[in-house]
C-alpha cells in the first residue's frame, strides 16, 4: 500500500514589529512644548494670581494651552509602530494600517533625518531617531530583496546604527489585502485570497495558475517556491 505523502503547510507571511525607541522626542516638538508651557504659566500668573490681572493673561493661557497640545501631539505623532517583513513596510495608526509592498517600492532614500519609502500611489517617511532599528532593517531588507530600490549612499549608511540583532518582535502580517488585487502575468483580478499565489521575495501576486518560473517583478525563481496569502 503507497503511503499518500503528506501536504506541507504552507509558509506563513511574517514581519517585524517596531515600537518607537523612547527617548526620542523632536527638537520642534520640545521646543514648541515649552514655549507653550511658559506662555501657560505667566497667563495663568496674570490672570488668578496678579491683582489686578493683566489684560492679556487670558491671551497667553489660550495660546500656551494650544502650544503645549501642540508639542505633545508632535512628539507622539512619529511614534507610530512600524512593521518590516514579507508584505514590505507598513506604519500602524492606531487601527490603520498605511503599507507599501516591496513589489510597488521605487526608491528607498534617507531625506533629512527621515527614511522615505517611495511608491506611485504612497509614500512613507520612518525618521531614523525613533525607529534607529527599523530603518537599518528596512536598508537591510530592501538590499536583499530589490537592491535597485535603495538608493542609501555610504554616508547614510554610516548615520544608521548598526544593530547585530534585528530587533522588533516577529508577527504574522497583517492588514496586506490581496483580494481585489492584478496578477502580474495576466492583469486578472485576483477575487479570492485562496486563488493568489505571491513571490516570496517581493509579495507580487500571481494567479495560480499563472504563476511563471522566475517573478517578472524581482526576478526571483519562484516556481514551487510562491506563498499563499
Amino acid at each position: 500500500m503507497v503511503e499518500k505523502k503528506k501536504r506541507k503547510a504552507p509558509k506563513e507571511r511574517s514581519e517585524r514589529r517596531f515600537v518607537p525607541e523612547a527617548t526620542h522626542t523632536s527638537r520642534m516638538a520640545a521646543g514648541i512644548g515649552m514655549a507653550g508651557s511658559l506662555a501657560l504659566g505667566a497667563g495663568v500668573f496674570g490672570q488668578w494670581m496678579k491683582d489686578p490681572p493683566m489684560s492679556y493673561a487670558a491671551g497667553l493661557v489660550t495660546l500656551g494651552a494650544a502650544g503645549l497640545g501642540a508639542g505633545l501631539w508632535l512628539g507622539t505623532a512619529s511614534t507610530f509602530p512600524v512593521r518590516v517583513g514579507d508584505a514590505g513596510v507598513a506604519i500602524e495608526r492606531g487601527s490603520e494600517m498605511s503599507r507599501v509592498l516591496w513589489c510597488e517600492m521605487t526608491e528607498i532614500k534617507l531625506e533629512k533625518g527621515d527614511l522615505v519609502v517611495r511608491a506611485p500611489s504612497i509614500s512613507l517617511a520612518i525618521p531614523l531617531g525613533a525607529h534607529p532599528r527599523a530603518v537599518a532593517y528596512i536598508v537591510a531588507e530592501g538590499e536583499r530583496r530589490l537592491p535597485k530600490i535603495v538608493k542609501v549612499d555610504d554616508a547614510g549608511k554610516r548615520s544608521i546604527p548598526i544593530a547585530t540583532q534585528p530587533g522588533g518582535e516577529e508577527v504574522p502580517v497583517a492588514g496586506d489585502q490581496v483580494a481585489g488585487r492584478r496578477c502580474a502575468a495576466t492583469d486578472k483580478i485576483i477575487s479570492f485570497e485562496r486563488d493568489a499565489r505571491l513571490c516570496a521575495n517581493c509579495a507580487q501576486v500571481y494567479y495560480k495558475d499563472n504563476v511563471p518560473r522566475e517573478c517578472l517583478t524581482c526576478g526571483a525563481e519562484i516556481v514551487g517556491r510562491t506563498v499563499q496569502a
